[in-house]
């Protein structure tokens, strides 16, 4: 396991606060043990990264499939409040269109 990456259970991983300086929520990384061996290290930087972003909600997650993307990690997920958040092209992707 990655180092400062809790695991939650048999599927999540736990990004947590204060993993990376600014985070604003937790990290959820749902991925079994089989799948963690293959899990990119940047890939949950971005985890965290997107936990900073202003007005976000709960939390950053991301899906198995996760791996290194632009911005989010692929297979990532947020929810953001729309008074106070962003809306980012990274979360849906940049290169499907």
């Amino acid at each position: 396991m990655k180092k400062g990456v809790e695991r939650i259970d048999d599927t999540r991983l736990r990004v947590p606060v204060g993993y990376q300086s600014g985070m604003n929520v937790e990290g959820i990384i749902f991925i079994d043990r089989e799948l963690e061996g293959h899990l990119e290290e940047q890939a949950i930087t971005q985890v965290a990264n997107v936990a900073t972003l202003p007005g976000i909600l709960k939390a950053s997650l991301a899906m198995p499939d996760i791996h290194t993307g632009y911005g989010f990690a692929i297979g990532g997920v947020a929810a953001f409040d729309i008074s106070r958040g962003i809306v980012s092209p990274g979360g849906v992707g940049y290169d499907i269109n």
